[in-house]
């Protein structure tokens, strides 16, 4: 199977493995699936995709602003949160850039293809691949962007208020662009406290990046948006591409997911629990776990060829060697519901051990 530089290759799996059900743990999507509202929402677009969408996603806008309490003219909503660091990186087109290592590649993607200089902050695995003050003395007067994820990907380390703080005002002092990706802080309990929304106000040149994707498992559908109080980087955002950028079904998707505030709250229990029981689990198979806060769990192995070794089973995991900072024997789980996390154990212990009896003095 060939190494994609993401999860969720479900064609690529039924092309080599034809007929034969599959555990996907390599896209870190909601366990709980689509809201039912979201799904009924799609199904009545369906019939209105005649029409052209907003250009403007006037009406997801307005929603989203009044959320986070802001101006509809202080977001920008695009097909993925992909597409908004493409945006982004051809609007800001900065000379040099800072970004952590382990991290999500499509920044360093997204700037090297406008000419950008990306500079790496390696994160250790000796502090638990946190972000840590160490970042501050690379914060130098030659940055002028830098790149955050918090919950990171693939880690899920939050990053702590306190230093980012002073990350921004570090940003601030040199005046660089302070660009931070929250696609997974929705499975946090404490979303609103921890997100960076707080210091938009503060800080002119703060981007904060978030998606539909993951939390309402809209991966098909290509959602995200950004926020940030210069109105005029929003304007040259949707400047910098094609209109329409944004389905009809997208935008429908949109406005019903923000009224699913009961399936977010469910969501963020469900997660919290499946993500414990999988690590403790893990460590059990005598693997070392990232101790992280998202709705995936980063995890090493002695075995370089453990993705591929589980796919005759029926599980694709991401195998994270192709992260800068990580290598072989790195690998990313989903957590997903109870009895597939349960099975995902199970086949890893008879993977890595030869034998099927994880369960015998264990309580699954």
């Amino acid at each position: 199977m060939e190494a994609l530089a993401h999860g969720g290759d479900l064609t690529g799996y039924a092309r080599r493995f034809p007929g034969k059900p599959l555990l996907d743990f390599s896209a870190s999507l909601n366990p709980l699936g689509m809201p039912a509202l979201v799904r009924a929402a799609l199904h009545q677009a369906v019939g209105e995709c005649e029409r052209y969408p907003d250009p403007l996603c006037r009406e997801l806008s307005e929603q989203l602003a009044a959320r986070w309490r802001l101006s509809p003219e202080q977001i920008f909503c695009g097909n993925g949160a992909a597409e908004i660091f493409d945006r982004l990186a051809a609007v800001l087109r900065p000379g040099a850039a800072l970004l952590t290592a382990p991290s999500f590649s499509e920044y360093e993607r997204a700037l090297r293809s406008n000419g950008c200089d990306c500079r790496f902050h390696v994160l250790r695995s000796g502090e638990d691949f946190a972000v840590t003050g160490r970042i501050l003395s690379e914060l130098t007067g030659e940055i002028e962007a830098v790149l955050l994820c918090s919950p990171n990907n693939p880690t899920g380390q939050v990053i702590g208020s306190e230093l980012f703080d002073r990350i921004a005002a570090r940003c601030a002092e040199i005046g660089a662009w302070l660009v931070v990706d929250e696609c997974f802080s929705g499975f946090l309990a404490d979303d609103g406290a921890r997100s960076m929304r707080r210091w938009l106000d503060r800080y002119e040149r703060l981007v904060v990046v978030r998606a539909f994707t993951k939390l309402y498992a809209l991966a098909g559908v290509r959602l995200g948006w950004c926020m940030t109080q210069d109105t005029s980087l929003i304007r040259a955002l949707r400047a910098a591409g094609q209109p329409w950028n944004v389905s009809y079904l997208a935008q429908k998707a949109g406005t019903a997911a923000l009224l699913c505030g009961g399936f977010v709250r469910e969501t963020v229990c469900v997660s919290a629990r499946e993500r414990a029981f999988l690590a403790e689990g893990l460590q059990r198979c005598g693997l070392w776990v990232c101790p992280g806060q998202a709705n995936f769990v980063l995890f090493r192995s002695e075995e370089h060829r453990l993705s591929e070794r589980l796919l005759p089973h029926g599980i694709l995991l991401r195998d994270c060697a192709a992260f800068r900072g990580l290598g072989p024997g790195w690998y990313r789980a989903a957590v997903r519901k109870h009895m597939e996390n349960e099975q995902l154990l199970n086949t890893l212990w008879e993977v890595l051990h030869g034998k099927d009896d994880y369960g015998a003095g264990h309580m699954l």
